[in-house]
């Protein structure tokens, strides 16, 4: 699996190792291209429509209406008769619950912004150092999307035993951000791939030092896809599980944990109203996402 995942590595280097040809941020102004769809416009827009019922509305609506009944039964009059708050009462009232619930919080914040000050680092290493040493870095910061969540976990593990960090909520940020550094990589290196290094050499030519030219230049074209990657491994944190059940312990759970032992006790409606906090979180996260890069594109622009 690990030579297998080294091999996919390299060929992917090679295939995008002219990094010029994704240049689209250049000293030139550039307009987007608009594709007219014509006559497929109205039948792809009802399939859009269809696809975000089945895969949106549907599984949340099913959550939802199962969060309010005391076994799963199907849509009845009987079962609307049925409903009430037990299930929120019971889940917003565990102690061990709340305690997941902040600790997720604090590991998807923290971990995706330290995640994302890593993944800067190697992205800007990766791009604009040609030299082995960054074409290494990238490698090994690919390597943990050959390995099984669960196998990383155990590998953690035995790597924090030894340490202070075993069984804390710090031991998890660890391993959270070794896991899902590539989720931070990624879209950095396009982004950094996407402009061009003429705007940094020009403003080198007027006297500009590196870190003027970072912190004026790259860094505000930069930052709707630091927001992004943020944004995704904020969210990956949340729903994080392999890793989480070999290193959670008791005073370091996190909300997927719970929501498994709910759901190995057979739960099912304490599950769904967990499972709707998770998504309140994770739709919240977006939400910020979304009024962050309004005034990050008129800054760009």
């Amino acid at each position: 699996m690990l030579a297998a995942s080294i091999v996919l590595v390299y060929l992917y280097r090679h295939l995008i190792s002219e990094g010029s040809q994704f240049v689209t941020v250049t000293g030139k102004g550039y307009r987007p291209t608009v594709v007219e769809l014509g006559r497929a416009r109205y039948p792809l827009f009802i399939l859009c429509i269809v696809l975000f019922c089945f895969l949106v509305v549907i599984p949340l609506a099913t959550l939802i209406y199962m969060s309010f009944l005391p076994y799963s039964m199907v849509p009845s009059a009987r079962a609307f008769s049925m409903m009430n708050m037990r299930n929120w009462h019971a889940v917003l009232r565990n102690s061990v619950i709340v305690r997941a619930l902040k600790n997720s919080v604090f590991l998807s914040i923290a971990g995706a912004t330290l995640g994302i000050v890593l993944s800067l680092f190697v992205a800007y290493v990766v791009v604009k150092v040609k030299s082995k040493g960054s074409a290494l870095l990238e490698s090994l910061s690919f390597l943990s999307f050959s390995f099984p969540g669960m196998i990383i976990g155990v590998g953690f593990m035995w790597f924090l035993v030894k340490t202070p960090l075993y069984a804390t909520i710090w031991g998890l940020l660890v391993a959270y951000v070794g896991t899902y550094l590539p989720y931070g990589v990624r879209p950095l290196r396009s982004a950094f791939m996407q402009i061009d290094e003429e705007l940094e050499e020009s403003a080198r030519v007027f006297g500009a030092t590196f870190l003027r030219a970072l912190k004026d230049i790259i860094v505000p074209l930069l930052a709707p896809g630091v927001v992004s990657a943020w944004i995704l491994m904020a969210c990956m944190f949340i729903r994080e599980l392999s890793v989480s059940v070999v290193l959670s312990r008791p005073g370091t759970e996190v909300l997927t944990v719970e929501i498994m032992k709910l759901a190995n006790d057979g739960l099912w409606g304490q599950v769904a109203a967990l499972g709707i906090v998770m998504i309140g979180l994770s739709t919240a996260l977006v939400l910020i996402a979304s009024l962050l890069r309004i005034p990050l594109s008129h800054s760009e622009q």
